[in-house]
């Protein structure tokens, strides 16, 4: 049950009342720019409060698979990391793509420590498979 509340804590700190920094993406090309805008994503499906987006288009259906499986429906648990949400912004530092999986280091806020996120290609797509490790 670790991945599930390493996703809470992020989510938590990423999900409201920061303002995107537009140039995170921006900083990267080609696929490593889709994984950071995957990131930024999540960032702003928090802002505006849209936790189904966060199941349905952020996460990797097997991420949403072990939150079911922990007992807790996606949709609610994403609220809730929004709901405890603290004012930290994610920044892109860094992404690594390895093939059809990537490694993303995030820092939370301007001087907050790193993060690391795990993606991976699902149906063409970016999705993220871990939040925080």
């Amino acid at each position: 049950m670790k991945p599930v509340v390493a996703l809470l804590a992020v989510l938590a700190l990423a999900g409201c009342g920061a303002e995107s920094d537009p140039s995170s993406a921006e900083k990267f090309q080609g696929e490593e720019r889709a994984v950071a805008q995957r990131v930024e994503d999540l960032q702003e499906a928090g802002e505006s409060r849209e936790p189904e987006d966060i199941c349905s288009q952020i996460l990797a259906r097997s991420l949403v698979q072990e939150l079911e499986a922990a007992g807790v429906e996606c949709a609610n648990e994403m609220e809730k990391a929004i709901d405890d949400a603290d004012d930290y912004d994610l920044d892109v530092v860094d992404v690594t793509i390895s093939g059809s999986t990537a490694t993303v280091e995030v820092r939370r806020g301007g001087d907050g420590p790193t993060e690391t996120m795990e993606f991976a290609r699902e149906n063409d797509e970016w999705r993220a498979t871990s939040l925080s490790s």
